[in-house]
């Protein structure tokens, strides 16, 4: 279907997917839905990961001699470990919600 008016540009619109209704959950693809919460897990494992092989590689350069900027070095060090125990704490968050629920009468 198009919506047109006088001097108005043609806009298309779609009809929305049964997948668009639900959310893409629960739906009969049996696909998990784009932005799930171990997508974003991952992404945020990604992350701490990233931030600890550039603070490893710029420590490496460091103690090689090469010319590198200490403050930078530093920065990135104190980055990685702000992102780890960041992560470390939402691991921590995460279990004991997990066991509170575990421990539930029913």
């Amino acid at each position: 279907m198009k919506i047109t008016a006088a001097g108005a540009p043609s806009i298309p619109i779609t009809e929305p997917t049964r997948t668009e209704f639900a959310g893409g959950v629960g739906v009969g693809s049996g696909a998990a839905p784009a932005n799930s919460f171990g997508d974003k897990l991952a992404e945020a494992v990604d992350g701490v990961s990233s931030k600890q092989v550039m603070a490893d590689d710029k420590l490496a350069q460091l103690a090689s001699g090469e010319n590198v900027d200490i403050h930078g070095t530093m920065i990135a060090l104190e980055e990685a470990e702000i992102t780890l125990r960041s992560m470390a704490a939402v691991r921590d968050k995460v279990v004991g919600a997990y066991q509170e629920i575990m421990n539930m009468s029913i």
